[in-house]
Order: structure tokens, then sequence, then C-alpha cells
């Protein structure tokens, strides 16, 4: 295993062994650290791996504030800003998912709009 590897967001979802959600939450939430380049993400393994190997050390954010959690029911969480966030796991494949961005896109609008209008036609289905 090389650590001055660069791996995608895809990648580093493998790589921790979690969803592609968690792991852009993660990305999002500034807890990994990463780069943009361009519309896409990237992610040096060394640093992946030294984020990982001081996690629970002093001086983590042991309060979990923007931190990914499961509740006792198995469902992913995070809180941020007083709010709690819920991750949902979207019935799309990857080319639908690659459509609504596209479409997303094209027409200017917030892509999380769109995802749920995206899931309530999928529900009336």
């Amino acid at each position: 295993m090389t650590t001055d590897e660069v791996l995608t967001l895809e990648e580093l979802a493998a790589f921790l062994k979690v969803s592609e959600t968690t792991a852009y939450a993660l990305v999002r939430g500034g807890e990994v650290p990463g780069r943009k380049v361009g519309r896409e993400w990237r992610f040096l393994k060394a640093r992946v791996v030294d984020w990982l190997m001081r996690a629970g050390t002093e001086g983590d954010d042991m309060d979990k504030t923007g931190f990914v959690q499961r509740d006792e029911l198995g469902g992913e969480f995070k809180q941020e800003g007083g709010q709690e966030y819920v991750a949902l796991w979207l019935p799309i494949t990857r080319e639908e998912k690659a459509a609504q961005l596209d479409k997303a896109a094209r027409e200017g609008v917030n892509v999380s709009e769109l995802v749920a209008n995206y899931l309530r036609e999928w529900v009336k289905a």
C-alpha cells in the first residue's frame, strides 16, 4: 500500500469502508482532508491515514458535533449548528444520479430540491 497515492471520492469511500454518502458527508464537514480539483474531490491517502490515526486522541472533538454518527437503529446522522442532518440511501443508479446532477446543472437548480422531487416521484410509483 502506497500512501502517496491520490484517491477519488469513490476510492476514499471504499478505503474507509463506508458508503459514498458517508464519505461525502465527512468531506463536506471538513473532517477528511481533501481538495477539490475542478468539480471532483481528491485525497492523499497518506493524509487520510494520518487523519484516521489521530481519531480519538487528545484534542479530538469529543462532543461529536459535525461528525457522522449512527443512531440505535443504524441510521446515519450528523449534528451541526444545532440541527440534526439525516443521511438517506437513495434508490438510484449511478446513471440516474449522473442524469440528475446534469439536469440540476443545466437548469441551475439546487441538487437537494431535485433529489427531493425525485424521491417524491419514486414514492408515488
